[in-house]
């Protein structure tokens, strides 16, 4: 392995390190955390890998010299493609094999804590890392707190019901019990009472934070469109678009993550759906995965002509999109989505009505949360490589832009509960303040713990 790169080394009191995992779902979420906890005074290091340090930028840029990259380079893996360090070129399935990948970086961690006359008194790593990053903790005797950007209630069933999880996954949630505390991107009165029974029945002590939904970094006016890459359509022209209809709540927003690549058949099934409807929309297109699953080599084509025969209808996307934005949108009415938490939280903060596809993962206990408890979503369809019947889409379109629709009062009322908890002194506001308490607390008698980790290395 060739040499770390690290650019310092924390401060007297307050350090902890975050170890990240690399898909936009889970480090772009932990980046928000970070950034709350570095606004309460925290001192930070973020072990990252070269391709995923750019995610790092917008906290560099308002919080140096607080945070500081630990970078080392990612491990070779034998099942994974030469050269790919983030999910999002990724099917799930691989999931497990970056996680095993990064698990070799445990011994060079220790090294360099070892080496460290200030080394972070604690660490605060993703859940599903959680399979090493316990246990790295345990052996440098220092608290681990492990971040969970899955939404409580599917949590609480994972772990509820472990015969349903896959061996890795199964490692991976009952090694995080084993942690000092567990970091929920949710809400109090959305998910308290799973927040709860998470507390008493596995957790085993008081440290389960609901601190959602994490407000996002801004860097200047560009700040929110910062965090993305490569796009067809620059984002100005996409606000400057939607400046330019003229009703609001009139214009459906498509989109389905970065982990999530329609089929050749599913997108013609939406974009046909566009066409009957003659709804306003825009739609985000995911590359092509450099891996697909099951042979699958027709993703995200879409139909022939069809952008031409929308044309001032809407606009197709390919690459990243500034999401938040749109969804902040007047014009914005509701969204076809995959139901994966983050965009269900963005949806939830923008008052916008949820249109539910769940395909994998947690998407289908978000969908049973927002469109069956909560009632603020509606269920469009299920499964991963199910294809929605168009004439029914199109109506399930027009229906959405409505503003009548109760789905859409409950919407907005949601949307008031999230932003009174993330406001000064709501719920996930005064939860954000014990999180960085208790992080702090454990760099207090710095002295003693670097003797302990010195004894125990």
């Amino acid at each position: 392995m060739s040499e770390v790169k690290y650019s310092g080394t924390g401060a007297a009191g307050g350090h902890i390190c975050i170890i990240p995992f690399p898909a936009c779902g889970h480090i772009l979420p932990l980046m928000d955390l970070t950034h709350q906890l570095l606004l309460r005074g925290l001192t930070v290091t973020i072990m990252v890998t070269p391709k995923n340090l750019s995610y790092l930028n917008p906290l560099l840029a308002l919080h140096s010299p607080n945070v500081k990259p630990l970078v080392f380079p990612f491990p070779s893996h034998p099942s994974l493609p030469h050269g790919v360090e983030q999910m999002q070129d990724l099917p799930i399935s691989f999931l497990p094999h970056i996680v095993n990948a990064l698990g070799k970086l445990y011994h060079p961690l220790v090294q360099w804590f070892r080496a460290q006359q200030s080394p972070p008194a604690a660490i605060l790593s993703d859940i599903v890392l959680s399979s090493w990053t316990v246990n790295l903790s345990s052996h440098l005797n220092i608290p681990n707190i492990c971040f969970v950007p899955f939404n409580v209630a599917a949590v609480y069933f994972w772990i509820s019901t472990p015969s349903f999880l896959l061996p890795f996954y199964r490692e991976a949630f009952t090694m995080s019990m084993q942690s000092q505390g567990l970091v929920f991107n949710s809400f109090k009165e959305l998910e308290g009472t799973k927040l709860g029974l998470i507390k008493e029945k596995f957790a085993k002590h008081c440290r389960v934070w609901g601190v959602g939904p994490l407000p996002p970094m801004k860097v200047g006016d560009e700040g929110l469109y910062e965090r993305g890459g490569a796009t067809s359509i620059p984002p100005d022209q996409v606000i400057s678009w939607l400046d330019s209809c003229k009703v609001d709540k009139s214009v459906v927003y498509i989109g389905f993550g970065t982990q999530i690549t329609l089929t050749k058949h599913q997108m013609k099934a939406v974009a046909s759906a566009l066409e009957e409807s003659g709804v306003r929309f825009i739609w985000a297109v995911k590359e092509p995965m450099k891996r697909a699953e099951d042979g699958d080599d027709d993703q995200s084509l879409i139909p022939h002509g069809f952008e031409d025969r929308v044309k001032g209808q809407g606009l197709v996307i390919k690459g990243w999109v500034p999401q938040l934005t749109i969804l902040k949108h007047r014009a914005v009415g509701s969204y076809f989505t995959h139901c994966g938490w983050n965009s269900a939280l963005e949806a939830i903060v923008a008052g916008v009505l949820l249109l539910a596809w769940p395909m994998q993962a947690d998407h289908f206990q978000i969908t049973r949360l927002l469109a069956d408890e909560v009632g603020a979503a509606i269920r469009v369809c299920k499964g991963l490589r199910s294809v929605p019947d168009a004439t029914i889409l199109a109506r399930i379109f027009v229906e959405s832009t409505t503003v009548g629709q109760p789905q859409r009062v409950r919407a907005m009322e949601l949307q008031k509960t999230a932003l009174n908890a993330i406001k000064e002194g709501g719920s996930s506001y005064q939860a954000l303040d014990k999180v960085a308490k208790a992080l702090t607390s454990f760099g207090c008698n710095r002295t003693e713990m670097m003797k302990t980790i010195r004894s125990s290395l």
